[in-house]
């Protein structure tokens, strides 16, 4: 829960630090969030506080109907984070004091540093199982239940329907800077969350329950065969086992207690056929 808090503090403090100076657009809810604001204050005529900023208070009403999704498709401890993060990242939202200049003054290098923060807060929020809401609720129940229609597809649909309304409403560049920010941000997201990146591990043991006790304790397949060791000349049972990243640190505790002599291979292959179950929630 504390990693889960610490990365929507990092995304909030990128969007009030370094998008709003700048006058740009967030990609993902967060981004409808801000154009509901623009119509609510430019077409309808709202008056906006000046102390607080509406983007939150909207962000956390747009996530109240996607906490149902995520209850139903992804599990009790998803959505537990998932909600308080939500509330505390919509919080931040609205209160942190966002500077009336941009942070630095070259506008691209304020988009790289504020896209690194935010990607790295979004991703560590995901990596520490629950969510900052949004995109990330609706693109996790989509790689789980469509994997053909997943988080990357959503994004892009969602991000090109912000980006081209701000070309409209403002200018090209507000968009391409825009844009920037969000592509950095994405590609920090997958640098920190790997929790669906798959890996194979061959294990080569002299313990022939192995196999079992990581079934038992991981609940993936293991498949074992006899094999021979030409250095220690003595029959030993390799385990073959493919898991996720997040699942890997449990396999390595469990390798550890049961066999610390055992010899293990981890790979990432290309593809994984076959039935190979996804899982988004925290074990």
């Amino acid at each position: 829960m504390f990693w889960a808090i610490l990365g929507v503090v990092f995304f909030a403090a990128a969007y009030r630090w370094f998008l709003v100076p700048a006058g740009l657009y967030s990609g993902g809810f967060t981004g409808v969030s801000q154009l509901v604001k623009l119509f609510l204050a430019e077409i309808l005529r709202i008056p906006m506080p000046e102390t607080v900023d509406v983007t939150g208070i909207i962000f956390w009403c747009i996530n109240l109907p996607l906490f149902f999704l995520g209850y139903k498709s992804i599990g009790r401890k998803f959505l537990y984070r998932t909600v308080i993060a939500v509330c505390i990242q919509s919080l931040l939202l609205a209160m942190i004091p966002a500077p009336k200049e941009p942070l630095l003054e070259d506008l691209l290098l304020n988009c790289i540093i504020g896209g690194a923060l935010s990607g790295l807060g979004v991703g560590i929020t995901l990596r520490a199982g629950g969510s900052g809401g949004g995109t990330d609720i609706v693109g996790m129940y989509c790689a789980k239940h469509y994997p053909e229609f997943g988080v990357g597809k959503l994004s892009v649909i969602i991000n090109v329907c912000i980006y081209l309304i701000a070309a409209i409403r403002y200018d090209l560049e507000v968009a391409a800077y825009s844009m920037v920010f969000s592509i950095l941000s994405g590609i920090m997201v997958d640098r920190v969350h790997y929790q669906n990146i798959k890996v194979s591990a061959f294990i080569a043991t002299k313990d022939k329950t192995l196999g079992e006790k990581i079934n038992r304790t991981i609940s993936r397949g293991v498949t074992s065969w006899k094999g021979w060791g030409e250095y220690s000349h003595s029959e030993e049972v390799v385990h073959m086992v493919v898991i996720n990243k997040y699942e890997l640190q449990m396999l390595k505790k469990l390798i550890r207690q049961e066999d610390p002599q055992a010899f293990v291979q981890i790979m990432s292959p290309d593809m994984i056929l076959g039935n190979f179950e996804k899982r988004l929630e925290v074990q």
